[in-house]
């Protein structure tokens, strides 16, 4: 009787080990339903940020992961979102996940109502753009049965919404802003959802308080931070991400301002 116990709980580990927890939302971001799948997708994502890009580096710097050397660095361990991720080395550019500029938010939508979040992942971003989990692959999220968009947030940039992918269930599924402006979705009359630096698109920089748009209280909140001559700190106004708010983070945020951009997700998002 014990063998047959055993080898009934070694095929139920072994299963869950292959499974995930999904969960569902309503329109005000309570959670309803919470079931297991085990068919998963590789999501390869690539992004860059307006304010971490360098021409020179035909990438991002990761200054913040790196601010005081020898692996000391302003990045928290645990992810900007909430979500309670973890990543215990982000101080160490030579760590699993390698050089990291800061922690994103990639979210799953339905295609036909972009205000249903199916899935939800925080998410560690390289200097390459490329988008990987803690343990520094490629994450892996549920398949799915419709069209959806990609979602990609950051703390201190524009979220973006990417084109519709017809198809989510695939073994893996690639998706790659940089390329083109039309690799990110934006509804008719909205502003251009990316922003060109040397040939490549990169996320807008400038919406510091996340509600989508870059507007006056953003501006504010960058002069505040000048005027208090803050560095050495994790700050949204640090729009450059350089460990220091200066005289170049509030020139990206007067440009920013003055075009007025704001994320086609102002459509969609109930909560903003």
């Amino acid at each position: 009787m014990r063998k047959y116990l055993l080898i009934i709980a070694l095929l139920y580990c072994s299963h869950a080990a292959s499974a995930q927890t999904k969960f569902t939302y309503d329109a005000a971001g309570n959670r309803l339903t919470r079931k297991s799948e085990g068919t998963l997708v590789q999501l390869n994502v690539k992004v860059y940020l307006q304010g971490a890009y360098k021409a020179a580096l035909a990438g991002m710097s990761n200054h913040l992961q790196n601010y005081f050397g020898g692996n000391a660095g302003l990045l928290p361990k645990m992810d900007a979102y909430g979500s309670g991720a973890v990543y215990n080395n982000i101080g160490n550019p030579a760590g699993v996940a390698g050089a990291v500029v800061d922690w994103v938010k990639v979210e799953i939508r339905k295609a036909s109502d972009p205000s249903v979040i199916l899935q939800t992942k925080s998410l560690l971003l390289k200097t390459n753009g490329n988008v990987v989990d803690m343990d520094g692959t490629v994450p892996k999220f549920f398949s799915e049965t419709v069209p959806v968009h990609i979602i990609v947030k950051h703390r201190n940039h524009l979220a973006v919404m990417s084109s519709v992918v017809p198809a989510f269930s695939a073994a893996t599924v690639t998706h790659d802003f940089t390329t083109a402006l039309a690799r990110a979705f934006a509804v008719a009359g909205d502003p251009p959802q990316l922003t060109n630096i040397s040939g490549k698109w990169a996320m807008s920089a400038g919406d510091l308080n996340q509600d989508y748009g870059v507007d006056a209280t953003d501006h504010s909140i960058g002069q505040f931070a000048f005027g208090q001559g803050i560095f050495g700190a994790y700050n949204p106004a640090d729009i450059n991400m350089d460990g220091i708010v200066d005289s170049i983070d509030t020139s990206i945020m007067m440009n920013a301002l003055g075009l007025g951009y704001y994320s086609s997700l102002y459509n969609f998002d109930p909560l903003l």
